[in-house]
């Protein structure tokens, strides 16, 4: 699919290269407009705008993941609901989804749900993430190794699919957005890692509680590889589905509801 119009004509204009273009184009659908700012900051730094290739996008996406962390941040802190960073792909890049805290003053880290606001671009997704409560930290596991497919500055996520008609979610991810530091893979955010270790369970605690479960009407299925490079697990890492009311509310026995999890979820994730 093609640029706007508009902004088809500025960068044909300009003598951007096809493939350059495509490959601007393909961040564009993810990540939105913001794409095409620092594309611009680059183009400015560039001796011509048609000798930029495709690999001088490379840098555009960690540029926006970083502006996006420390605009947003703030707001989340004080309970503001913001633009995610993924766009759903459907929109085109015109549209994002939504980043909404759910408890800022969580002592592990901020809780903040994302709808639509998968990096897989799929909608109505629904994805619950721990991001760090101070925004260098935040920052510092963004630029973290990893497949970071949810909000920056989350060290791990529970996601899913949301049906508001109908009232069902089906849970099919609970996985590290960074992997886990061994060696030098990662070793910057070490310590980051080790007081965020408990993300998979608060991730998916908050996902059961917002979902108003009511019932598991299946079993989770073999994975072949968990998201920090493990070795092949069993149940909840790919599919789960929960049965749920169509409207949120916090459950007053959600540590209760966790517990028939909590043994499954350690064979998928080692904390």
């Amino acid at each position: 699919m093609p640029f706007p119009d508009h902004i088809e004509s500025i960068l044909t204009a300009y003598g951007v290269r096809p493939d350059t273009k495509a490959a601007l184009y393909d961040l564009y659908v993810a990540l939105g407009d913001e794409v095409l700012e620092v594309f611009g900051d680059i183009a400015e730094r560039a001796t011509s705008v048609t000798d930029l290739r495709p690999e001088d996008t490379h840098a555009i996406r960690a540029a926006v993941v970083e502006r996006y962390l420390r605009r947003c941040h703030p707001r989340w802190l004080a309970s503001t609901p913001t633009p995610s960073l993924w766009h759903p792909r459907a929109a085109e890049g015109r549209a994002s989804g939504a980043a909404v805290p759910l408890d800022p003053e969580h002592s592990h880290g901020m809780l903040i749900l994302g709808r639509n606001a998968h990096s897989g671009g799929r909608s109505e997704t629904i994805s619950f993430d721990l991001v760090a409560r101070d925004v260098e930290d935040a920052v510092a596991i963004a630029r973290a190794e990893g497949q970071q497919h949810t909000l920056p500055g989350s060290v791990g996520e529970t996601s899913g699919t949301f049906d508001s008609v109908h009232g069902v979610a089906l849970i099919w991810e609970v996985q590290p957005n960074v992997y886990k530091p061994a060696g030098e893979r990662n070793r910057a955010i070490a310590k980051l890692y080790r007081r965020h270790r408990d993300w998979h369970r608060l991730t998916l605690t908050a996902a059961l509680e917002w979902l108003r479960v009511v019932d598991i009407f299946r079993a989770a299925g073999r994975v072949t590889r968990v998201a920090d490079r493990g070795a092949p697990g069993v149940l909840l890492h790919q599919t789960l589905g929960l049965a749920a009311m169509a409207q949120a509310k916090n459950l007053g026995h959600g540590a209760e509801t966790f517990e028939c999890f909590e043994n499954l979820i350690a064979v998928c994730v080692e904390s």
